[in-house]
């Protein structure tokens, strides 16, 4: 878990440079330790690839209930793409610098919240098994599917695949307060379950959650799901 601020709501501030380059990878998601490049030869029908990582901890104040179990969302910037929906941290692989498909969720997260990870344990799917899903939400993801070969999923957008892939992570200790690059997301919060299927933040604000896809959506309950298990906490 990690070693969070009580804090709920922040954001944006202006980040320090250097992204980490050491951080431990559970044994069964070892295949995605090859470099994106490598990965991109391999799959002519993938456009690019996206790796992203949900990072939880226990709301402060009541942290034996599973109810209380809490992921890191960011709000993107509005004069970005997808303006002001909310999602995990994640990017697109570059890879010129990326050594590891791994390596471009530790990477991104670090980039987009200063936290730098101390382990990544599995990877988040649809929920849905090998099959596809239209989405009806609008916008420009069409469809999403998981892939048959690696977990990672496969969305549709705006006539190409891309794939993406989100990891369970560990944050190091001691991090402290999420810290935003302004110019991609305008603000951060710690989000229960319950807020992700009601897409709305509980408490003074109320505010509602708008995610970049219902994608990002089924992700993050499936992760929801993971991380209880892991934690040996009831649903």
């Amino acid at each position: 878990m990690t070693d969070q601020p009580p804090s709920k709501l922040g954001v944006a501030e202006t980040p320090i440079t250097c992204a980490p380059t050491t951080f431990e990878v559970s044994e069964n998601i070892s295949a995605f330790s090859i470099p994106p490049a490598e990965f991109l030869a391999s799959r002519p029908d993938i456009h690019n690839l996206i790796a992203g990582t949900m990072v939880f901890r226990l709301k402060p104040d009541d942290p034996c209930s599973p109810s209380r179990l809490e992921t890191l969302l960011l709000q993107r910037a509005p004069s970005d793409s997808f303006p002001l929906k909310w999602e995990i941290p994640a990017g697109t692989a570059d890879p010129s610098i990326d050594r590891s498909i791994a390596g471009v969720a530790v990477r991104e997260l670090w980039e987009e919240t200063q936290l730098r990870a101390r382990k990544l344990y599995c990877t988040v799917g649809l929920g849905l098994g090998d099959t596809t899903t239209r989405l009806t939400s609008g916008g420009e993801v069409e469809s999403a599917t998981m892939d048959s070969e690696l977990e990672i999923c496969l969305l549709r957008v705006s006539g190409l695949t891309w794939a993406v892939v989100t990891f369970i992570a560990d944050v190091e200790k001691g991090c402290g307060e999420v810290v935003l690059r302004p110019e991609e997301h305008t603000s951060w919060a710690w989000i229960g379950e319950d807020e992700v299927m009601k897409e709305q933040v509980c408490g003074k604000s109320n505010e509602t959650l708008e995610f970049v896809s219902e994608a990002m959506k089924m992700t993050l309950l499936q992760g929801f799901k993971l991380r209880k298990h892991m934690m040996g906490l009831a649903g």
